[in-house]
């Protein structure tokens, strides 16, 4: 598990398991995840390099899993709406398939 603390961007942990990049907003009162993602990502590349054959979920400050889908250097957002990490994981590779 990974942890960045950068002053106003985003307190967050992340995982790898398989080809699932599971991001969690720690919500500690610096910018949240969700407007933050292109800085996390390219903290989690510096780290693991290209990122194109990763899926990617993350957990919000409201604790709800969503997905985000790479497209080149851009990020869309698409919601899975769960609470537990492993059918958001599981929901993510099955729309992605």
């Amino acid at each position: 598990m990974k942890t960045r603390f950068q002053g106003p961007r985003a307190d967050y942990t992340y995982t790898v398991e398989g080809s699932v990049i599971a991001i969690v907003d720690l919500d500690q009162g610096s910018k949240s995840v969700t407007n933050d993602m292109d800085n996390v990502l390219d903290d989690i590349r510096a780290e693991l390099g290209d990122l194109s054959g990763y899926s990617v979920i993350y957990r919000d400050s409201t604790s709800r899993w969503d997905g985000v889908r790479l497209v080149g250097r851009s990020v869309e957002f698409y919601s899975l709406n769960e609470t537990d990490p492993e059918r958001a994981a599981s929901r993510l590779l099955h729309l992605l398939s």
